[in-house]
């Protein structure tokens, strides 16, 4: 027997449970080798890696996005930067490439997020540039987005330690998202999914 599904209640569906979105979590990104392994920058990481585990468990829509070089010329390919161990997209996963910081400069995360009505939550690489220039695209179409201040990677810039951008960015983001930690969230969600902890 078949039935026709309503397509409002189905998009209307994504509105109760953010996606998550994982921001840059692939090599080959500018100052990753600088960070080396941190202390800060391993537990960000972990908790990336926790709420990925946690979103897969639960059914949470998971949106991987990268920024991308453009090709050279327009007879060359783009070149893909390999994904993290562990962070590499399924197949039900949403990828969205970019060639500016904003995860916004992709018209395909412009409009899955339009369709999921500002609904998600970001984690990944960094803080300083690509989470806070999509979190200020997010307040400007009056989306609003999660950001998890532990699950976070920011780097070191003109004597500033990583550390310490890292707590501006998370002052500075909360005036454009809102704040919470990976191990609340992961909990909060559990109760609007119906999920087994």
């Amino acid at each position: 027997m078949n039935s026709v599904v309503n397509l409002m209640d189905f998009k209307g569906r994504g509105r109760g449970v953010p996606t998550l979105v994982l921001i840059d979590l692939h090599h080959k990104v500018s100052g990753l080798a600088e960070l080396g392994a941190a202390a800060a920058v391993t537990a960000a990481i972990a908790n990336c890696r926790a709420v990925l585990k946690h979103a897969r468990a639960s059914g949470i829509p998971v949106a991987f996005t990268r920024q991308v070089a453009s090709p050279k010329n327009m007879l060359s390919s783009p070149s893909y930067p390999r994904w993290i161990e562990g962070f590499e997209p399924n197949r039900w996963d949403m990828v969205f490439d970019r060639q500016r910081p904003s995860c916004y400069a992709s018209a395909e995360f412009r409009e899955m997020v339009d369709d999921i009505g500002g609904n998600y939550v970001m984690a990944g690489q960094f803080g300083e540039l690509s989470c806070l220039s999509t979190a200020i695209d997010a307040h400007h179409r009056d989306h609003h987005p999660t950001f998890l201040a532990d699950a976070l990677v920011s780097r070191a810039y003109e004597g500033v330690p990583a550390d310490a951008m890292l707590s501006a960015i998370a002052c500075i983001l909360s005036h454009y998202a809102a704040p919470a930690k990976t191990r609340p969230w992961i909990l909060s969600t559990s109760r609007k999914v119906g999920a087994i902890l």
